[in-house]
């Protein structure tokens, strides 16, 4: 650079114009700015602490619900680290609030003292927030991979991914963090100590220099910002649904399969009384391993859970002796029935043993919970069903509810309570139509039935011989009419969603539209093995309808009417949501909840009438008392639509509690008969229907109300009150 060139750069540094600030406004400003800033550092620490604070009962809640391993429970110091630090950091550099009549000077040093702190925290945030959560994460991880996994090299993996993921997720936490100290915190520091260094005399009316940081108004929200916080959100929201995941699933995917060789346990004081093929042995060893030893090491191991552990956890009890059980295990026993000399029996280990087992200590628990109560209940009444119904539907906040109580083919009891459409003061009555939604699956199943009786269809019926020119998966040829029926067919839960919003019209376009929905389905394979699982399925009750329509050449709707409805004379019987006639609200409207307020869906919205066996009918509650009825009369042998070997083919459950289009239910201490139940809901209405042959007793009860888990909750209440007591009920 040349002499000139010098000078004239000279001369424009020292002719450059100087900023003179005005130190009143000036401390207002940074007394200001000061005040910002105390309140976010408040909310950050109020958030922080808070959130953790909240984490507490919940993690304990959690583990109690769900049982997770012990490192679990790792992150409790962690968060109860989080709180003692923010509590004492904030009482150990306490944020000193400046007054208005304070000078400039004593104000930008308490700001920049404060400023400097922060500074400190989020420089130093690995060590007091994310590590003393992030290690017990990686911990429970890792745990968790470990007693999950079939293998070290499956572990390995697992726990690698999470462990990543959750590294990740730290390492953007903390450039976050490091980068609020980049882009906000140094800058501010910079303006306070340039400003600190520039105050030589507090009584100066003005002052050199800018400082955009300190004079600049309150900072808004920006898209940016909002971008980035929900991100984040959805990131920890993600963390937490596979946390969540994991926890719900660990005790199906544990480490040790749940298996047993036996499908009851009781105690005689510490001497086990199992269950084999229905007949009870008193058990002494396990392949000669001796029960009393086997007991000793539970009851030690597992304090006042050992005999449950013993009865369902036993490959990972006799595992964790070193014994592990192998597909079969030998048993020394003697006979309850006819005691006599030992004998040995050599017995599988199966996982449907395993659920037996769990199901009757299950049932065992409800029954003595059921008994310190009964005491007390059992000598009153039963509640009035109309002053029920009415409590019921106002404690639940439905729009409308209704039920019906028939004992020997006579209705006892009815009651409505609510409005048929919310806000319109037209009251429900019992004479209503209601939307059944899958009750319509057992209509389906009986209808089918006929056609059985008369010879033009049966139970072992394939999809491959009556579809025989139709392009399916192999494994679709072998699922029978009787699997479909059963939810045992491997079949998805739903059509796709393109499917769902179909509207074809009742009859042949439907019938049309479901042809081509079905094998669309069967032309990929099965979810599951035809035969093997239980898995509640509206497609599967759809093909058997579309069978039944390919076989007789009828629409599936014409079927169920002559073949149920006009034999069982319900008249009110229809499909699709009820609709008025003659003038406005003759019939109820199903709701749905929008931001908590309950909209009328209207009269035509329901499922598509391609799903049309598996949910779309319509009725009144005596009619659907009616109807359930006769499968009651048919389960005692006194049907008269079908033969009593037809109802028992109906009536009888496979792999599950579930049977054509019914749940059958052994007596329970709320319901003590055993009874066949089926509910349904198109996400609009709600629906239950129960029948008990032991009391000759139909209960149905609908709501007009999407609200599900509380329409449920409320139609169970109303059956155990009938069913608790029959006698009472026949009386009134």
């Amino acid at each position: 650079m040349c002499p000139d060139d010098l000078q004239q750069a000279w001369q424009a540094e020292s002719s450059r114009t100087r900023v003179s600030v005005d130190a009143d406004v000036l401390r207002k400003s940074v007394q200001g700015s000061q005040h910002r800033f105390r309140a976010m550092v408040f909310a950050r620490d109020l958030r922080e602490a808070g959130i953790a604070l909240l984490m507490l009962p919940l993690w304990f809640v959690l583990g109690y619900a769900i049982s997770p391993p012990w490192t679990w429970y790792l992150s409790v110091p962690g968060l109860i680290w989080i709180i003692v630090f923010i509590v004492v950091d904030r009482r150990r550099h306490r944020q000193r609030r400046v007054g208005p009549d304070e000078p400039l000077l004593s104000s930008v040093a308490e700001s920049l003292k404060q400023v400097e702190h922060q500074i400190w925290l989020l420089r130093n945030v690995l060590w007091w927030y994310l590590l003393p959560l992030g290690v017990p994460l990686v911990a429970f991880f890792v745990h968790v991979s470990w007693l999950t996994a079939d293998s070290w090299v499956e572990a390995l993996a697992s726990g690698s991914v999470m462990t990543v993921f959750v590294l990740v997720l730290y390492v953007f936490i903390y450039w976050l963090n490091q980068y609020a100290v980049r882009k906000q915190l140094e800058p501010r520091r910079q303006e306070l100590s340039a400003l600190l260094a520039s105050l030589g005399d507090e009584t100066a009316e003005g002052v050199n220099g800018e400082f955009p940081i300190l004079t600049a108004a309150s900072r808004k929200p920006t898209w940016r910002r909002t971008i980035i916080g929900v991100l984040c959100a959805l990131v920890l929201l993600a963390v937490a649904v596979d946390v969540i995941y994991i926890l719900a699933n660990l005790d199906s995917r544990g480490r040790y399969a749940k298996l047993a060789p036996f499908t009851d346990v009781r105690w005689s004081e510490d001497a086990p009384v199992i269950e084999i093929d229905g007949q009870n042995y008193l058990l002494y060893s396990i392949d000669g391993i001796p029960v009393k030893d086997i007991a000793a090491f539970c009851k030690q191991t597992y304090k006042e859970k050992w005999q449950k552990r013993f009865a369902e956890d036993l490959v990972e009890v006799m595992t964790a002796m070193g014994h592990a059980p192998s597909e079969t295990v030998k048993l020394d026993v003697i006979s309850v029935a006819q005691p006599g000399g030992k004998m040995t029996k050599e017995v599988p280990m199966t996982a449907a043993n395993r659920n037996a087992v769990r199901k009757e200590a299950e049932r065992r628990e409800e029954f003595e919970a059921w008994k310190e109560n009964n005491e007390r209940e059992k000598n009153q009444p039963n509640t009035p069903l109309s002053e029920l119904v009415s409590a019921l539907r106002k404690e639940s906040k439905l729009v409308g509810l209704a039920a019906m109580v028939m004992v020997d083919g006579k209705v006892i009891e009815s009651a409505a309570d609510g409005e048929r459409k919310s806000g319109s003061d037209v009251a429900v009555t019992v004479e209503d139509q209601w939307h059944l939604g899958s009750i319509t699956k057992s209509i389906t199943a009986t209808m089918i039935a006929c056609l059985v009786e008369a010879g033009k269809m049966n139970w072992d019926d394939t999809v491959g011989e009556i579809f025989p020119d139709a392009p399916m998966h192999e494994e679709w040829k072998v699922v029978t009419l009787r699997q479909l029926l059963t939810h045992t067919s491997g079949a998805p839960a739903n059509f796709p969603t393109s499917v769902m919003f179909k509207s074809p019209e009742i009859g042949a376009d439907s019938t049309a539209a479901r042809r081509d929905a079905v094998l669309n389905v069967m032309a990929e394979k099965p979810e599951s093995k035809p035969g093997t699982v239980h898995a509640y399925s509206n497609v599967g009750f759809t093909i058997a309808g579309a069978m039944a329509e390919r076989v007789t050449g009828e629409t599936w709707d014409a079927l169920v009417k002559h073949e149920v409805f006009d034999l069982l004379s319900l008249p009110s019987a229809g499909f699709g949501p009820p609709k008025s006639v003659d003038k406005k609200l003759e019939q109820p409207q199903g709701h749905t909840s929008v931001f908590g307020w309950k909209v009328g869906a209207g009269e035509d919205a329901d499922n598509t009438f391609i799903i049309g066996p598996a949910g779309i009918v319509h009725m009144t509650l005596e009619d659907l008392c009616t109807y359930a009825t006769e499968h009651l009369r048919g389960e005692r042998g006194e049907g008269k639509l079908l033969r009593a070997e037809t109802y028992a083919q109906l009536h009888k459950p496979e792999l599950d509690d579930y049977a054509c289009g019914w749940v059958k239910v052994e007596a329970r201490p709320t319901i003590p008969h055993t009874h066949y139940w089926h509910n349904g809901s198109n996400t609009m209405w709600y629906a239950l229907v129960v029948f008990i042959p032991d009391a000759n007793m139909v209960v149905a009860v609908a709501s007009n109300d999407g609200d599900i888990a509380n329409a449920e909750s409320a139609a169970w209440k109303i059956v155990e009150n009938s069913a608790k007591s029959p006698q009472d009920v026949e009386q009134k």
